[in-house]
């Protein structure tokens, strides 16, 4: 009888290892669900989450009181102060523009500010798929004949767009051209740098004297190669020879960023 007695009590304790193991694996599954639930910005969700597992580790803590042994967790709870425990960050996802305003009422927009200044025959405000064009339509009044300075009037349109320019997050590009009459002589060497030129001063004012961010602002040259109308007639010439300040769209600026 004491033989058999001694075998049954080697048995029992043999199969103790089984509830430090159970335990171990248990903490294991919460370590990876704790990990889980913490990539989640949801609080609502990690709230419920801490609710429902302190709930669980409480009553199998208890489970292994009763059957004689501690095992792996020593408290009914796995947080200090659970009610001040920070939740996950909180992220906040700008949407793609929210409260930009939109091409047709940037456009009303520049018109009104050229008509306040009495401008407005001396810009053409154009709305195409790429944005908002604002084209400077008298070189008389903007430029002198193969010269990049801004006169007086000049100076003025620009200034009027960049007052629209200071409320909007849009990028702009600023683009020259000129008629197809070459150059001889003078400080340009071809009608690609003097568009080019043109597009730079543009440029500089409303950086330097308007305040634009110059991280919103682009200029290129198209010389002669994009006429509006064709250069057959010296009005048309005059046409062709402009600086168009484009304001671009969220749609162009996100493909001109990949």
């Amino acid at each position: 009888m004491a033989r058999r007695h001694h075998g049954e009590g080697e048995a029992e304790n043999s199969e103790r290892w089984l509830l430090t193991y159970s335990d171990m694996i248990t903490l294991l599954l919460a370590l990876f669900v704790v990990l889980f639930a913490m990539s989640s910005i949801s609080v609502r969700k990690f709230d419920e989450f801490k609710t429902g597992l302190l709930q669980t580790f409480s009553q199998m803590q208890l489970q292994s009181l009763e059957h004689g042994g501690r095992g792996l967790l020593q408290h009914s709870s796995l947080v200090t102060h659970p009610g001040l425990t920070p939740g996950p960050p909180q992220i906040t996802i700008p949407q793609p523009g929210a409260g930009t305003p939109s091409e047709s009422q940037i456009a009303q927009e520049v018109n009104q500010a050229l008509a306040a200044q009495g401008l407005s025959q001396d810009a053409q405000v154009v709305v195409e798929q790429r944005g908002v064009v604002v084209r400077i339509l008298s070189d008389k009044v903007f430029f002198a004949t193969d010269s990049a300075a801004l006169g007086p009037v000049g100076d003025a349109v620009v200034d009027a767009i960049a007052g629209v320019l200071r409320t909007l997050p849009n990028d702009v590009s600023i683009e020259g051209y000129t008629d197809s009459e070459p150059i001889v002589g003078g400080p340009y060497s071809s009608n690609f740098e003097l568009s080019a030129v043109r597009a730079v001063t543009v440029l500089e004012r409303l950086w330097k004297v308007d305040g634009i961010n110059p991280d919103r602002l682009s200029a290129t040259g198209f010389g002669d190669t994009h006429p509006l109308v064709p250069n057959t007639t010296p009005q048309n010439m005059a046409m062709n020879r402009r600086v168009d300040i484009v304001i671009l769209s969220s749609t162009t600026q996100a493909g001109n960023r990949i």
